[in-house]
């Protein structure tokens, strides 16, 4: 009978069997060191690790020892470093060509609270019907709102069902985007350069005020 190990990933218990870890185990530090150099490294390796939680969490019932047919399962889904392009890479080179993992999901509903104006529904709502400009999202909500009331019953009938987007999985899902390793790390890059724009913006603001 194979020895098994209990394991926290991304904030949910799993019970591994040996095998299986020692394989998950190598799968984390190649991406570990794929990721060495990237902006966000330790954001990065949370929202993958968090990502592959929920995986096994689908793919697990309660009680179940994790095979190495799951941990499988879960890096063809999230693509091994190889897969992708090496521009995250500690050694990168500028001559390798791009591949792919052609797994596509479908669009989730979620709160986009990183564009929101108050909660977040109608970014999210915006980036779920494909509308580049929440603003009409939002006057819709107006309109209705002045035809009754019906729109400000709906808007926080979303507030409390619709989630709000959290990790980097959900803002891909929300967009429909492929889950994957490398987009993952794309998405906290991006956010971390969003993060220091609007630092930026609100320091030359103070500067311009003191002048």
């Amino acid at each position: 009978m194979k020895k098994v190990v209990h394991i926290n990933l991304g904030g949910k218990e799993f019970t591994i069997d040996e095998d299986a870890y020692a394989e998950l185990d190598h799968y984390l530090k190649s991406i570990e060191k794929h990721f060495s150099k990237s902006k966000g490294f330790e954001g990065i390796l949370y929202d993958i690790e968090v990502r592959i939680g929920e995986l096994l969490e689908e793919d697990t019932q309660h009680g179940t020892i994790v095979n190495m047919a799951k941990i499988n399962r879960i890096m063809n889904t999230m693509g091994r470093p190889k897969d992708f392009t090496d521009e995250h890479s500690a050694d990168a080179s500028s001559d390798k060509k791009k591949k792919k993992i052609n797994i596509k999901t479908g669009k989730k509903l979620y709160r986009d609270t990183e564009n929101q104006m108050f909660s977040g529904v109608a970014a999210g709502l915006s980036a779920y019907f494909g509308i580049k400009d929440p603003l009409l999202i939002r006057i819709l909500f107006v309109v209705f709102a002045l035809s009754g009331g019906i729109g400000i019953i709906a808007y926080f009938v979303m507030w409390v069902a619709i989630p709000k987007a959290e990790t980097s999985s959900d803002y891909l899902a929300m967009q429909g985007e492929e889950i994957n390793i490398d987009n993952i790390a794309k998405t906290v890059e991006s956010g971390i350069t969003t993060i220091k724009d609007k630092i930026q913006d609100i320091s030359k603001g103070i500067k311009t005020r003191m002048l």
